[in-house]
């Protein structure tokens, strides 16, 4: 069996990541009993962001569980990890593209929460992609360190302005999808900001 590798960051992976090193596995992950399975190579991507491990399948592993490949630059980028189901030939041949983004700071200031009424809802939630995603979430927090819902109810209580940061991924778009309902009127909004790798950027959104 053949794992083809390409190691990637930016926006839609279009720079290659070199010099990152890269573990291939299978692990069967259940309940009550898994497998915890094995570390089948490791290695380093060349220049160009490629490493390519051929290696012999045990019989159990091409009867379930999963392959996966994991790639860890460093502080500067975020982990991401990669799995493969359903491979059962010997012979497989798999291709495998992972997106591993780089890291920036991503500041929001919600302005002028005022509820009207009790059904009344402000929302401003921020996300990136990586290859096959459907987005994730990025962790907001106050200036003090706790951890913070991007959403408000009446309950939380009005206020003028609210600071949360996060780590977001760089050289590429971060999305947001905002929501304001006010007096039984709701308004959807999606919106991007690209924000460079290591660089810090600040948006602002009003109920």
């Amino acid at each position: 069996m053949t794992f083809t590798i390409r190691v990637s960051t930016g926006a839609n992976g279009s720079a290659p990541l070199g010099n990152t090193p890269v573990e291939l596995g299978w692990a069967k992950p259940a309940t009550p009993l898994g497998d915890p399975g094995r570390l089948i190579a490791k290695g380093t991507t060349s220049g160009n962001g490629l490493i390519s491990f051929s290696f012999k399948a045990k019989p159990k592993e091409l009867q379930g569980g999963k392959f996966y490949v994991s790639a860890r630059k460093g502080g500067d980028y975020f982990f991401q990890q990669n799995e493969y189901y359903g491979i059962q030939k010997y012979d497989s041949i798999v291709s495998a593209a992972v997106h591993v983004p780089s890291k920036a700071t991503l500041k929001i200031i919600y302005r002028n929460f005022n509820p009207a009424s009790s059904t009344d809802y402000f929302q401003c939630l921020p996300y990136f992609f990586t290859y096959g995603s459907t987005g994730i979430p990025i962790e907001m927090k106050k200036p003090g360190g706790q951890l913070r819902n991007t959403h408000f109810f009446p309950g939380d209580g009005a206020f003028t302005q609210l600071e949360l940061t996060g780590t977001t991924a760089g050289d590429q778009y971060t999305y947001f999808d905002i929501i304001k309902k006010k007096n039984g009127v709701r308004v959807d909004v999606r919106d991007s900001v690209y924000i460079g790798k290591g660089q810090t950027k600040t948006y602002e959104v009003a109920f």
